[in-house]
Formats: structure tokens, sequence, C-alpha cells
């Protein structure tokens, strides 16, 4: 039976490699983690052959650094998990046409605390909060535009 030499595992992983964890905001998107100038804030730190987990509400990825210079990070994914909702997959010009799609007067946004939200401009006046995703809230705020013009949503 072949076993591994006992001078083989001398250090510990904290000695080896750091591992960071990090939650990202809503709207960035897997595609944008994976890009090297994401790292951008943070090359100077990280070291080739660190680990990254990478928390959103959408995606849940362990990358691997695999080379660093000034201003960049190269990455490969380890594990990957991804949403399967309908909104978690959509394009960079499929999100954008959603957001060409809020009533004027409306915004649509993020907060830690009430998750997506559907405000009125003036007075930020919250008109729902708590969905699960941005498409969710954009709805929220045509189908409230709607009643408020006095047209069945």
């Amino acid at each position: 039976m072949k076993t591994l030499h006992p001078s083989k595992m001398r250090n510990t992983a904290e000695y080896v490699r750091s591992q960071h964890h990090v939650i990202v905001d809503p709207d960035h998107t897997l595609e944008d983690v994976l890009k090297p100038g994401y790292w951008a804030h943070h090359a100077e730190r990280i070291r080739v052959f660190d680990l990254i987990d990478v928390i959103h509400n959408d995606f849940d990825v362990t990358l691997r650094v695999t080379g660093k210079g000034i201003g960049y990070v190269e990455t490969r994914i380890l594990r990957a998990w991804v949403s399967e909702d309908a909104d978690a997959n959509l394009s960079d010009e499929q999100l954008a046409d959603a957001d060409a799609t809020i009533p004027d007067g409306y915004v649509v946004d993020h907060h830690s605390k009430t998750g997506w939200r559907a405000r009125i401009k003036d007075g930020g006046v919250e008109i729902s909060r708590n969905h699960k995703s941005k498409v969710e809230a954009i709805q929220s705020a045509i189908n409230h535009a709607a009643r408020a013009q006095g047209v069945a949503a």
C-alpha cells in the first residue's frame, strides 16, 4: 500500500495558501467575477494558488488563482453552483432590456435588508420589497405604474 511520506505534509494550509471569502453585490454577474480585472483592487494581497470563495444569490463558486499582475488576477473555476432561476442566467443585453422597461419615475435597486425593491424616484417611497430577483422588482414597478394610471395590471 502506498502512503504519503511523513515529510510531505509539514505545513498547514494557512502557511501554503490563503482562502478568501467574498460576498459580491447583487448586480455583479459570474462573467464579471471571472474577468481578471475584476480583482484589480486586491491583486497585491492575493497570491498565486490562493482560493477565493465567491458567494452571490445566483451563483456560488470557488476560484483558484493561477496568475496575477499589476491590476489583475487570473483564476479558474474549481467548483461552481449556478441558480436555475430564469433571470439568474440572463445576459447583459437581456438585463439591459429589462432595465429599459422600468417605468419613468421608478427606481429598482437592491438593499441588504430589503432585497430587490421598487421605489418611486421622487421621495423614495418604497412600493414593494423582498423580491428574489431584479426582474421581479421591475415587474412590480410596471404593475404599480399601470394601476396608478388607472390601467388594469
